[in-house]
């Protein structure tokens, strides 16, 4: 038994996982490692344009927060050379409670996207279709599980670092908003946008 699955609206450009992480990093003069002993990164990327976008907020030492927005263009041959900028941020509330709000929303915990690929799709009905197996046979009557998988158009991502004196984490997440949208009885997406929101909100950075 075979199980088809029908993929509807699948268009994305450039999704988070073919991001040049490493890259963007050295043109920010970021390394690609968290050095501080408490630190957040989310990038945002993808979609259709050259411009990528990083979050970071981390702990020097103790009682002492910095938070920063990075934004970078990369460049495009005949319309404009690469081009960085940095920002320092202030957030809303203290910085301890934003992280404590992150921590709690579960940025330590969370998976890849494509770990749970198999909560985001429809689930299948078993039905009778009718198969050829060979060019010139007559066709039988089969049962196959028919099921079908939505994605988004615009393929933006997000990339997310974390790393505490104890523990650390990283993951990918494309259009968190949609699945979050397709699939509300899921936990990983209302999470994963539960993250973005409490910066969007702190911050003043990545309004829609």
């Amino acid at each position: 038994m075979r199980n088809i699955l029908t993929s509807i609206l699948i268009l994305c450009f450039i999704g988070v996982n073919s991001q040049n992480w490493s890259g963007i990093n050295a043109d920010l003069g970021l390394s690609d490692t968290l050095n501080n002993p408490t630190e957040v990164r989310i990038y945002e990327g993808g979609g259709i344009t050259n411009y990528t976008s990083l979050f970071r907020m981390y702990k020097s030492e103790p009682d002492k927060w910095t938070a920063e927005f990075y934004e970078h263009w990369s460049k495009v041959d005949g319309v404009m050379d690469k081009k960085t900028n940095k920002t320092e941020l202030t957030s809303k509330s203290e910085m301890e409670y934003v992280y404590l709000n992150l921590f709690r929303s579960f940025i330590f915990d969370l998976p890849n996207r494509s770990e749970i690929q198999w909560k985001l799709q429809e689930r299948g009905k078993i039905e009778k279709v009718e198969r050829r197996r060979k060019r010139g046979q007559n066709p039988e009557m089969e049962y196959e599980i028919l099921s079908k998988q939505s994605m988004a158009l615009d393929g933006t991502g997000y990339y997310f670092q974390a790393k505490n004196p104890n523990k650390s984490n990283e993951f990918s997440f494309g259009n968190p908003y949609f699945y979050k949208e397709k699939y509300p009885d899921i936990d990983e997406p209302n999470y994963v946008c539960e993250l973005i929101d409490i910066i969007r909100s702190e911050f003043e950075i990545w309004k829609k």
